[in-house]
Formats: structure tokens, C-alpha cells, sequence
């Protein structure tokens, strides 16, 4: 037998973190839909290219063998590299910008004054700290996390993703050493640099989920927002 819907209560129940959740969506069908066309012009353009080298005629054998992996080659490293690294950076962009608005909103809707930051962390980073100590929630290995991503976003947006670039290059490189599943490599050719790897940004998202709404729901049940 089913339970009747009460209606009333349902509509006056509170779900937090809908829009977070949505918006968290959002970047992972990105990285899907993005990966998966990557993948369908990588099988396209290896045809073409190919049929290209079919079509071309060499008097030394050499010479067409070095004309076809130099194509071939040329096609996978586009879009087994240059083109997916460029995904993988933008992803990890707009997932910091997504925490970053669900936290500087409840910045906003403090029912404390709010404490100032006393150096040079990152705002949401200190927006985390503070409401994590209030509502003790123990989000510390996440405040963590959250640094060390917007650290690796800044030297993506900043230094294009190369660590000789980046001012903080030493502390940088201690932090990706914390998060497997991002490494140095010198994967563009251009000296050693930020790789991200499959997979990556997909568990950070997950893990993401379940805290973000948590501390959302805390916060609020806590009374640290106004109503």
C-alpha cells in the first residue's frame, strides 16, 4: 500500500543543496559531453588524416613511413593532449567557481559578523574555515583540498599551468604531491607543467556532493544563517 503524499509538508520541507548539486552536474556533464566528442573527432580526423597519407607517394619508403607517423602522431597528440588538458583545466575552473558562489552566498546570509580574513588566503578557503569551526563540522582535510585546488586553478589561469611560471611554484609542488591524480609533467613540451589525469576531477566531484550540502544543511539548522 502506498503512503499518502502530504503535500503541504512537502512543500514546506527545506532541500538544501538542490542548486549546488544541479550546478556540480553541470561541470561533470561538461567533462562528459566534452571527452566524448574528443574522443569521436580523434576516430574522425585519424580517417582523414589516413586517407591523406594514402593518397601520397614517396620515392624513398623511408620517407613515407616518417610522413605517416608524423600525421598520426600529430593527430593523437591534439587530441590526446592539447585538447583534453584544455577540458580538464576549463573543468576545474568552473568546479572552483562553483564552490566558490555556494560559499560566498553563505557568506552573505551570516547571521554573525562575519570575521575578516587576517592574510592572504583565499576568500572561500576562509569562508570554509569559519563556518566549519562554527558549526564543527571537522571539514579540515577539506578546507585542505579546497586550497590546493584554487592553488592549481591559479596556476592554470595565471601560468598557463607551468609551475616555472607560477610565484608560488615550492609550495605548489608539495601540494600536488597530496593529490593523486594530479602530477608535473612536461606534457606540452613547454617545461614541467600541471597534468590533470582521467578520472580526477570526477572524484573530486563526488566527494564535493556530499559535503557542500552538508555543510549547507548545518549551517542553517545551526541558525549561522538568516532566515
Amino acid at each position: 500500500m502506498k503512503t499518502p503524499l502530504d503535500l503541504n509538508g512537502f512543500l514546506d520541507h527545506t532541500f538544501f543543496g538542490l542548486d549546488t548539486l544541479s550546478m556540480l552536474g553541470d561541470v561533470e556533464d561538461f567533462i562528459e559531453f566534452s571527452e566524448r566528442n574528443i574522443d569521436w573527432q580523434k576516430h574522425l580526423e585519424l580517417g582523414r588524416a589516413r586517407k591523406k597519407c594514402d593518397g601520397v607517394e614517396f620515392d624513398d619508403p623511408h620517407d613515407e613511413v616518417q610522413y605517416r607517423d608524423q600525421m598520426l602522431d600529430g593527430v593523437e597528440y591534439r587530441f590526446e593532449v592539447i585538447l583534453t588538458q584544455r577540458v580538464r583545466y576549463a573543468a576545474l575552473t568552473a568546479l572552483i567557481t562553483t564552490i566558490e558562489w555556494v560559499l560566498l552566498a553563505l557568506k552573505d546570509r551570516a547571521s554573525f559578523d562575519f570575521p575578516k580574513k587576517l592574510n592572504k588566503k583565499n576568500e572561500a578557503v576562509h569562508i570554509l574555515t569559519v563556518f566549519n569551526d562554527k558549526a564543527k563540522l571537522y571539514l579540515e582535510p577539506k578546507v585542505r583540498l579546497l586550497e590546493y585546488l584554487i592553488q592549481t586553478r591559479n596556476c592554470i589561469v595565471h601560468a598557463a599551468g607551468l609551475l616555472g611560471s607560477y610565484q608560488y611554484e615550492a609550495e605548489l609542488r608539495g601540494n600536488l604531491a597530496e593529490m593523486p591524480g594530479l602530477k608535473i609533467s612536461n606534457i606540452n613540451f613547454l617545461g614541467e607543467g600541471i597534468e590533470i589525469e582521467p578520472g580526477f576531477l570526477e572524484n573530486i566531484i563526488n566527494e564535493v556532493r556530499l559535503w557542500l550540502p552538508t555543510l549547507e544543511r548545518a549551517v542553517s539548522e545551526q541558525g549561522l544563517l538568516r532566515k
